[in-house]
């Protein structure tokens, strides 16, 4: 990856920051929350949509028989689409927390003045007009110390490319 191609990938990632972390709430709430459906709750939600059927119909037992076993035939695709999704959800998951916590230890890393500014204008996202309020500077020096803490990010995950930053899992 040539040095423009990092500086791009670092701010891009720094203007993701917060949907990063808005996208890693909503798949843990999704994970604590999930419908998934389960075999027991198939197979009885089948059968007691056939008994039912079954009690106004003379030949319930022969429907009961047939749903019931649907069911038990399409218990191993809804296990097997349930773990499915489980795993990209966790895939996913993991992906963004790695990337959010790499990008905020590496903004650790910088000298307070930059970690500022970044921490100011990305992870809050604040106006040009209160960072200087703030940190009490001028517009130039945000611009400056915004341009020196993303060239120093883009030297990190230049280094962490080389040992090998796992990509985006697909």
């Amino acid at each position: 990856m040539t040095e423009t191609e990092t500086t791009e990938m670092v701010v891009g990632r720094l203007k993701a920051y917060t949907a990063m972390k808005r996208r890693v709430e909503q798949l843990h709430f999704e994970l604590r929350h999930s419908n998934i459906i389960g075999e027991k709750e198939l197979i009885e939600c089948m059968a007691l949509g056939a008994h039912t059927e079954g009690q106004s119909n003379s030949g319930g037992s022969h429907l009961s028989d047939r749903t019931m076993a649907i069911a038990l035939r399409y218990r191993d695709d809804i296990s097997k689409m349930n773990k499915e999704t489980i795993i990209e959800v966790y895939k996913d998951l993991s992906y963004l927390e790695m990337e959010v916590k790499r990008l905020e230890y590496y903004v650790s890393l910088l000298a307070e003045s930059e970690a500022s500014v970044i921490r100011l204008m990305y992870f809050e996202r604040k106006p040009w007009e209160i960072i200087e309020k703030v940190l009490y500077i001028s517009r130039q020096t945000i611009y400056r110390r915004r341009k020196q803490a993303v060239s120093e990010l883009a030297d990190m995950y230049s280094l962490a490319c080389v040992a090998g930053i796992p990509e985006k899992p697909k």
